[in-house]
């Protein structure tokens, strides 16, 4: 079916729509239209879409093959984000693990909704490269040094110990 068909599906009321595909696909058009158009980066000479939405076939991959750094899983997850020329012509055009890792990072990151910059996906990977979590806060920011803690109050005279055990 083509957009002019699930167009002719819409019978005119309100939010009444003759079939799901139909449905979804104004509402793909009108998000669409709200982001300005399609939007496409150039990557190593090749143009792909932005992604702006995972699919789940895509969530699955990554979940089954988390950790794996085989050529078929990543071409898969590649195929799934970019479409199916993507990773050999970035890999005609010479780009590297470090530039491969960046655009996978970026790619799910902006298909997950957060808008962000090749930069940022940079950094995060070199985060991750270094034994950071991307969950970690940022030097400085957690107010400690990493080291132990020092006792803040004194015990409590109710206490049976006699004695820290520090």
């Amino acid at each position: 079916m083509t957009d002019q068909d699930h167009e002719d599906e819409h019978d005119g009321q309100g939010d009444e729509y003759a079939s799901w595909d139909a449905f979804w696909d104004e509402v793909r058009r009108e998000e669409e239209a709200e982001r300005g158009g399609p939007r496409t980066e150039t990557i190593r000479g090749v143009a792909v879409p932005v992604p702006y939405d995972l699919p789940l076939k895509f969530d699955r991959r990554l979940d089954q093959h988390s950790g794996s750094s085989s050529e078929e899983d990543l071409r898969g997850l590649l195929v799934d984000l970019f479409g199916t020329d993507a990773l050999d012509k970035w890999i005609d055009a010479g780009m590297t693990d470090l530039e491969f890792r960046t655009v996978l990072m970026w790619g799910v990151a902006n298909g997950k909704g957060k808008e962000t910059s090749f930069r940022e996906a940079y950094e995060l990977v070199k985060e991750r490269e270094s034994g950071k979590a991307s969950s970690t806060p940022k030097s400085g920011s957690g107010g400690g040094t990493g080291g132990r803690s020092r006792r803040t109050s004194t015990p409590a005279t109710s206490s049976s110990r006699g004695t820290s055990r520090t």
